[in-house]
């Protein structure tokens, strides 16, 4: 809104912190300020003298003289420059006026004529820079001097305030203890190299002093592996013989009701063979015939007619159990093309280029206590898509096995390469379980992606794979925001309809290690973290990114 915008708002309800609302019948008025540092120059003789007056010493008379004298010479040289730019620009606008045909306004010849730009409303003055504007009834988030935006969360210590230095702390199930979120699960977003990693790491660690416990789903580049040794946790490695079965469904609860678990046993294992399908044939997701066989071996599973592993499964494929299974439905023909197809699929974890690391009973113990839990996954080719989304749909299986087993501890589930669960119809489904049973599981699901852009990726927005993924990042009420391109600020938009123009503005310009936090419909600020020394080279990943 520009300096000489008048809005007329009779009868307006205005609220002031504090106090009642007021009503007004006169014109609100609003600008822009504008400021110049005023800088004093000296010669060389002037700053040797300054520089022989002892620190903790008095600044001698004369001296002081010499510097009053050079701040107000400075003071009238910006004044002659300030007035020097307004009259350009008040010629350029009477030039413009008169070739439009437009009524002149009289010149200002009053006594603060040659102030404005040092300190003036309207314009930006000698600064050239963008003007940063706001109602001047309601503050944004970047106008720290009228309200910082902050709400005092219960939790550790994550970093400071960016505009005020007010320490920042959180948990992740603060924003709904204090009233501002109905949800505690959260995502981070920003451009690689922004410090959205850096504020995940510091974010978990901090949360495990707190008493929480974290398990990271995928670590592609090892980098958590590092975390979870300098603070005794577990790095779990699959492959090459070591292996973890998807189709594990964990100890039954204490308390919990025979047919109840049964259900949940056959839900999850059908579950997970569907997301290994899907994996394997790159986000292919079963047909309907196929997934009533899937359903059906789950169920002998529980029923203990089959062997839970993958192996066993494609050996029945191929068997009496293939042949004879009678599935509600299904006539031979399908059910034979069924298992011929799947049997395609599956058997590359038995006998191809995937076998070694989910087809047998598990060799690895994970241990649900351990106050960080990471799949390392660095093995894997970064190019081979296939195979690495193959993991993350087993791993998630695994993961869920350690929630639904209801110990009484509280976690947090961060996805560090959110696109690979993205990317899988069967992950979506199962990523939006678990963020709906937060309550019953007792965790905060917490997913890293880069720039939203590449939505684009998982088909238009009317597609119902992007509906359910627009689902997702709706259900996280708490979202950490790090820089993000020009061309991300429509999704962006999309995502959060109250996004301000302040915001809009800053999130493509937020320096480095900044994030906005937004945090239900009330709290935004800006947060940097803070990493002591010793942390610091463990969090760190810039390795190598500088040259």
């Amino acid at each position: 809104m520009s300096g000489t915008d008048i809005e007329r708002r009779p009868n307006a309800e205005v609220e002031r912190d504090g106090q009642e609302p007021r009503r007004f019948d006169t014109p609100i008025h609003s600008g822009i300020m504008s400021f110049r540092p005023v800088l004093p120059s000296f010669n060389e003789r002037t700053l040797a003298r300054i520089d022989k007056v002892p620190a903790d010493g008095p600044i001698p008379t004369t001296m002081t003289r010499r510097i009053s004298k050079a701040v107000r010479k400075a003071r009238r040289n910006a004044l002659k420059q300030v007035r020097k730019q307004s009259t350009a620009r008040t010629r350029t606008e009477r030039r413009r006026k008169e070739r439009t045909g437009e009524d002149l306004l009289p010149r200002s010849t009053g006594p603060f004529r040659s102030l404005h730009g040092l300190f003036g409303f309207g314009g930006t003055g000698m600064l050239n820079l963008p003007a940063h504007s706001t109602s001047t009834y309601r503050a944004g988030v970047l106008t720290p001097w009228l309200a910082s935006g902050l709400t005092e969360f219960e939790g550790p210590l994550i970093g400071k305030e960016n505009t005020t230095g007010t320490p920042f702390r959180f948990d992740a199930w603060s924003p709904v203890r204090a009233g501002v979120a109905t949800s505690v699960n959260g995502m981070v977003v920003g451009m690689m190299g922004s410090g959205k990693s850096m504020f995940l790491k510091t974010f978990a660690v901090r949360e495990i002093s707190y008493g929480r416990h974290v398990i990271i789903m995928s670590d592609p580049k090892g980098e958590w592996v590092r975390v979870a040794e300098a603070i005794g946790g577990q790095a779990v490695s699959v492959g090459h013989g070591s292996y973890m079965n998807p189709l594990d469904i964990g100890r039954k609860p204490a308390g919990l009701d025979d047919m109840k678990w049964f259900m949940d046993c056959q839900s999850r294992r059908s579950v997970a063979l569907s997301g290994l399908v899907s994996s394997l044939r790159e986000g292919q997701v079963p047909t309907s015939a196929e997934q009533s066989l899937l359903d059906a071996a789950a169920e002998d599973m529980c029923l203990g007619q089959l062997d839970p592993t993958v192996t066993a499964f494609v050996e029945a494929l191929d068997g009496e159990w293939g042949r004879s299974r009678q599935i509600r439905g299904l006539n031979d023909t399908t059910r034979d093309q069924c298992c011929r197809s799947l049997i395609l699929t599956l058997d590359k974890l038995v006998h191809g280029s995937l076998q070694g690391a989910f087809e047998c009973e598990s060799t690895i113990n994970v241990d649900p206590s351990s106050p960080i839990i990471v799949f390392d996954t660095s093995g894997i080719d970064s190019n081979d898509t296939i195979k690495r989304s193959v993991y993350t749909a087993a791993l998630s299986s695994t993961i869920d096995s350690i929630l639904t087993a209801k110990d009484g501890l509280y976690r947090l589930i961060i996805a560090e390469e959110g696109w690979e669960v993205l990317g899988n119809p069967m992950l979506v489904d199962a990523w939006d379980k678990r963020m709906r049973m937060t309550g019953e599981w007792a965790c905060s699901n917490w997913m890293l992606l880069h720039e939203l852009a590449d939505l684009e990726k998982f088909g238009p927005p009317e597609s119902e794979q992007r509906k359910k993924i627009d689902g997702i990042l709706t259900l996280s009420e708490t979202k950490v925001i790090y820089k993000q391109s020009p061309s991300s600020l429509a999704y962006l938009s999309a995502l959060l309809p109250d996004l301000t123009d302040d915001e809009k503005y800053a999130i493509p310009r937020l320096d480095r290690g900044v994030g906005l936090f937004r945090v239900g419909d009330k709290v935004r600020t800006l947060v940097h973290p803070v990493v002591s020394r010793t942390a610091y080279p463990v969090f760190n990943t810039d390795k190598g990114r500088f040259g």
